[in-house]
């Protein structure tokens, strides 16, 4: 052996006289060059390790080393493989060729004996059909991160003995299943595109397996018993000399140390198992209620629940924007939001419908579809639809708050309140920050197949990046909440002082002061979620995250409209005015239109006018030629009545 030296080459015929030579071990060297002749001709030569010389780019000759058995070449710059290799090296049972350049794989045929290949951190695009043709001794593959696009449908036919295959992190589309009924370990993990579901049929002898996502594995049922189950027989049934033929084999697959196996501890394991425990197989990822096997919604209550915020907030919704925007009533800035944080609801609601729609359509094989449901373009489009909505709604909530506040102190300073325009310009820029949030997952900065929710809110075993989008998103409208509440605090404790009681009314004041006090209740049970997540300061079950996420998120896009329709008196006045102009049109002349505009326009809480121009009004009425106006209309109960009362 020849560990941890300063040698840079490997010269010609650097071992000839020596033919009773049985091992070579070269790890760790800065080897630069080996000789074409330096292994040639070594009869006894039975294993052969070369690792870490990484500017090696030709495969060694080993003409005349006919008994070489175990062959290890990692860590190297090796880019093709010689077609006669198998010819040189007819007794070869292991070939470890890990971390290396290797782009094209030549037939491995006539190595007839080869019992375990290592072709792990290459750059292999694919297998083809005369690849591992007829090795009836292969036992155990590996080919994982690789660039595998391709594989040939009758490339493992021949393979009668293969037991373990190893294709985590490549680029499969399809696995053909012919000849590996005989696997007891597969693993494909890191295969985004690779989503076909698997039977067990398919695999009968299987005892582990690794698949892209926990939905291959509903078939397999769960098997969390049999993973502690194994480690305790290999614990306790493994020999002192089967532990050091165990680190033995570890050392053959020093480069991959994660995805090695001992193969006489697990055929003896196997075995165990077999004849002792009939153990079911061993299959992650685990399904669970964020990667159902049956139903999206496993619980009637929440699938109920879904369906009454889908109804409420599209139906509600959708009465309060016609009432806002088609009726003939002024249009204050105020109204104005609460008209578009409708809108901003609807989209919840739409949202919601659409994972309702996926439940039903998918009703007890959810399975057989969550993966392709998770990855492709309608999750994706769903998840920007539920962020969207949910921060336009919370900034435009806070746009309302401060709108309130401005209009207070603008018209005490100055006489007038921003205008409709300036308000208009205000919300555009709000629905805009909402679209940069909604895209930013999209451009893998947060995720939204991280689950069938297609949510970037926080999930058992979540990534790292999700989890840090997630309490972004959440500090931003924390922050938000924040700034309404002190908002309003202080608009409340002035108009408590009584400094602005004779230019503001309660309607629209108190229902703001409700939304905010609804939106920042429910939202409390979500950011408990994010930061218990991060912080892991409390261990909440994951049927319990998944009813929040899927209940309590989106309630305020049902709650914030009812609050409009059943105790906002704008919403009557203007039923009142839609009524009457689908009744009057046709019947009466066009100045009774502008008569009730005018109407409409005293009666809204939001025009803040002072009581003293009131007053003045009601002094010269025929002077200002409104006096026919006022005798044929009254006053709703709740107009110009000031805050303080």
């Amino acid at each position: 052996g020849f560990h941890n030296n300063n040698i840079k080459a490997i010269p010609e015929n650097a071992f000839v006289g020596n033919p009773l030579l049985q091992t070579i071990h070269f790890y760790d060297n800065p080897i630069q060059f080996v000789g074409q002749s330096a292994f040639q001709y070594l009869p006894k030569l039975h294993t052969l390790s070369l690792n870490g010389a990484t500017d090696i780019q030709e495969f060694p000759d080993l003409k005349g080393t006919t008994s070489l058995e175990v062959l290890t070449l990692t860590r190297a710059g090796i880019r093709l493989l010689p077609r006669g290799m198998c010819q040189q090296l007819p007794s070869l049972r292991v070939l470890e060729l890990s971390h290396n350049q290797i782009e094209d794989l030549p037939s491995f045929h006539r190595c007839q004996r080869l019992e375990e290949l290592g072709l792990q951190h290459n750059r292999i695009h694919e297998i083809r059909a005369d690849t591992f043709v007829q090795l009836m001794a292969l036992r155990s593959v590996d080919l994982s991160w690789n660039y595998i696009q391709f594989i040939h449908p009758e490339a493992f036919v021949t393979l009668h003995s293969l037991t373990k295959l190893d294709l985590t992190d490549n680029r499969l589309v399809t696995l053909p299943l012919d000849g590996l009924g005989g696997l007891t370990h597969l693993k494909l993990q890191g295969n985004p595109a690779l989503s076909e579901p698997f039977t067990k049929e398919s695999f009968p002898k299987m005892r582990v397996l690794e698949v892209p996502y926990a939905y291959q594995c509903c078939a397999y049922g769960s098997c969390n018993s049999f993973f502690k189950m194994s480690n305790q027989w290999e614990a306790e049934d493994m020999s002192p000399e089967e532990e050091d033929a165990h680190k033995r084999t570890m050392e053959l697959f020093a480069g991959h140390a994660d995805n090695h196996y001992d193969l006489d501890a697990d055929d003896l394991q196997l075995d165990l198992e077999e004849s002792k425990l009939h153990p079911t197989i061993q299959c992650t990822p685990s399904p669970g209620p964020f990667k159902p096997c049956d139903h999206l919604f496993e619980s009637w209550i929440i699938r109920l629940g879904v369906w009454v915020i889908v109804l409420v907030s599209v139906l509600c919704n959708g009465l309060v924007i016609v009432a806002v925007f088609a009726s003939p009533s002024y249009l204050s800035p105020l109204k104005f939001i609460i008209g578009s944080i409708a809108g901003a609801n609807m989209l919840t609601g739409i949202y919601c419908s659409m994972l309702a729609l996926v439940d039903a359509l998918t009703y007890g094989q959810f399975a057989k579809y969550g993966a392709r449901w998770e990855t492709g373009a309608g999750c994706r489009v769903t998840g920007f639809l539920s962020v969207f909505a949910s921060e336009a709604a919370i900034f435009l909530l806070t746009l309302a708050a401060v709108q309130c506040s401005i209009s207070v102190s603008c018209v005490r300073g100055y006489g007038k309140s921003p205008s409709l325009g300036k308000v208009k310009a205000a919300a555009f820029c709000c629905l805009l920050l909402s679209s940069v949030a909604a895209v930013l997952p999209l451009f893998s900065i947060g995720e939204y197949g991280a689950s069938p929710l297609c949510l970037p809110y926080p999930i058992p075993d979540g990534k790292p990046a999700t989890l840090g989008f997630t309490v972004a998103l959440v500090m931003t409208n924390m922050l938000c909440f924040l700034t309404i509440t002190g908002t309003y605090i202080r608009l409340y404790c002035n108009l408590l002082k009584g400094e602005f009681s004779a230019v503001w009314d309660c309607a629209m004041v108190k229902h703001v002061a409700w939304l905010i006090f609804t939106n920042c209740l429910l939202y409390c049970p979500v950011a408990f979620l994010t930061f218990s997540s991060t912080l892991s300061l409390f261990l909440i079950t994951p049927e319990v995250i998944k009813s929040v996420l899927l209940v309590v998120l989106p309630l305020p896009a049902c709650l914030n409209p009812l609050l409009y329709l059943l105790f906002n008196p704008h919403f009557r006045d203007d039923l009142r005015l839609l009524r009457q102009k689908g009744q009057d049109k046709g019947r009466y002349p066009q100045s009774c239109g502008v008569d009730d505009m005018e109407k409409s326009s005293y009666d809204s809480t939001q025009a803040l006018v002072s009581f003293s121009d009131i007053d003045h009004i009601f002094e010269t009425p025929d002077s200002l030629g409104v006096h026919p106006i006022l005798d044929s209309y009254s006053f709703p109960s709740m107009t110009l009545v000031p805050c303080q009362q």
